[in-house]
């Protein structure tokens, strides 16, 4: 684990630090992710209330042109994956804590995530187009569990922090993310918003129910601001 660790914060240095040699623009962005788990469908049956969760995200931001379409782009994000557990019955259990009748429960994951991306745009000097899409690479810090119970209106029951050593929980995680969006360009900077698909290929965790595996998939909507360098 604390291997894990210093590999991704070894490549978010390697990469920042690669791009601070070249003329490149840097930023900030944020917004909002919308995150669920990938699960087999003999899971999905079992455990049919699987529904998504909605953080905030931000993170920092790094172009670095090759041409006038084509540039490379690194990012070191800040968010939270998970996804909402819903019990209509008492004793449905989440990561070994017991939900109230009609209870949710908000299971969040915080990571630290590089993407590696390529991206293509398109269109005049002030609003271009832009495509995106490559590798990325995440470590998950901590994680707890939200609970609510639903008595006409819902009651906040506090928070219970997740061991992840405890549940076996894969804090390394390898997935991909593709998206489109649209920048403005001003003598000062470059305004941008996009939007994500994210997937991950790690299976994270052995989900207690079954024999299944489960993975990361979600969706955000990003804004920010780049400065260049030169």
């Amino acid at each position: 684990m604390l291997n894990a660790r210093k590999s991704i914060l070894t490549l978010a240095a390697l990469a920042f630090a690669i791009f601070a040699t070249a003329q490149v623009s840097v930023g900030i962005k944020g917004g909002m992710n919308f995150n669920n788990l990938n699960t087999t469908e003999a899971l999905g049956e079992l455990a049919p209330d699987f529904t998504n969760i909605s953080e905030s995200n931000f993170g920092l931001v790094a172009e670095y042109g090759i041409t006038d379409q084509f540039a490379l782009q690194t990012e070191l994000n800040f968010l939270k994956k998970g996804f909402t557990t819903k019990a209509n019955i008492d004793n449905t259990e989440v990561f070994g804590l017991n939900l109230p009748l009609g209870g949710r429960a908000e299971t969040k994951f915080s990571y630290v995530e590089v993407p590696l991306l390529a991206k293509y745009s398109f269109g005049g000097e002030g609003f271009q187009a832009y495509l995106t899409a490559g590798p990325t690479f995440g470590y998950a810090t901590s994680g707890r569990i939200d609970t609510k119970a639903r008595v006409l209106v819902d009651i906040d029951l506090g928070s219970t922090n997740i061991n992840l050593d405890d549940i076996n929980y894969n804090r390394f995680e390898v997935g991909a993310t593709a998206g489109a969006g649209i920048s403005y360009t001003t003598n000062f900077g470059k305004f941008f918003a996009d939007a994500r698909y994210m997937h991950g290929f790690t299976e994270l965790y052995d989900f207690p129910l079954v024999d299944e595996k489960v993975r990361n998939q979600g969706f955000g909507v990003n804004v920010g601001f780049m400065v260049p360098l030169n």
